[in-house]
């Protein structure tokens, strides 16, 4: 087995402040990310979207993650119960609706295929446990065709649950999705 210079350094998410933007608004635009994470990130669509859950006034939590110090991607983490159009999109799926989900990219393309994303997912959940101490599972929607995400949240330990076309508004849910749910370790 081959070691990746990435394997000893250390993850760790920094919140979401305004001066992260740009950054975001490169990540989104990158060809690795820009099919799947469809959103607008032009600065007033960042400062929409993620504006309030830097101020506090949204439950979505966001933060950079960094490996070894430096940025190389977002995670963004939420009680579904919080939100009550994705409960409405998620409910037909079966999945369960008093979970926890997160969303996640890894923006640096020189991290991608190094394993690195299945290490994020695991430390972001171990961690959201501890913050949503009440639900008892991990959901995630992801594109079925985005293989590499799927392929990090099977190797993270999630079970894929779901497939099928979510009505949602938003377009990054646009197309074929895969539900997958990490039921929360008992010992």
């Amino acid at each position: 087995m081959t070691t990746s210079p990435d394997d000893g350094a250390s993850i760790a998410f920094q919140p979401l402040t305004r001066s992260d933007f740009p950054l975001l608004a490169t990540w989104f635009a990158a060809p690795h990310v820009e099919p799947w994470w469809q959103e607008p990130w032009g600065p007033d669509d960042l400062e929409t979207r993620y504006g309030p859950g830097v101020d506090g006034t949204d439950p979505t939590e966001a933060c950079i993650v960094t490996l070894g110090g430096r940025p190389i991607g977002l995670v963004v983490r939420y009680r579904i119960a919080d939100n009550d159009d994705w409960r409405a999109t998620l409910a037909p799926t079966g999945a369960p609706l008093d979970a926890f989900g997160i969303d996640y990219l890894i923006g640096d393309p020189e991290r991608i295929g190094r394993g690195v994303g299945t290490r994020v997912i695991a430390s972001f959940v171990a961690d959201s446990w501890v913050r949503y101490a009440r639900c008892p599972t991990c959901v995630v929607a992801v594109h079925e065709h985005n293989r590499r995400s799927w392929r990090a949240l099977e190797r993270a330990g999630f079970t894929r649950t779901w497939s099928g076309a979510l009505v949602s508004e938003d377009p990054s849910d646009a197309g074929p999705q895969v539900v997958y749910v990490l039921h929360r370790p008992t010992t």
